[in-house]
């Protein structure tokens, strides 16, 4: 349960202080980029592990 003092406690770094009053939209862009950079490096790391087994 949350009371209402956690509620008035503010954000102690800016990855905090984004995820609690970002907008919506901004979200949704960072975590579209996010995603992106995610599955180039995934795939990055699977075509590496490919080569090695061949």
């Amino acid at each position: 349960m949350i009371s209402k003092r956690d509620q008035s406690k503010k954000a102690k770094n800016p990855f905090a202080d984004f995820i609690r009053n970002g907008k919506s939209e901004q979200k949704k862009r960072v975590y579209g980029e996010v995603l992106i950079e995610a599955t180039k490096q995934q795939n990055i790391v699977i075509m590496e592990a490919e080569t090695r087994r061949a």
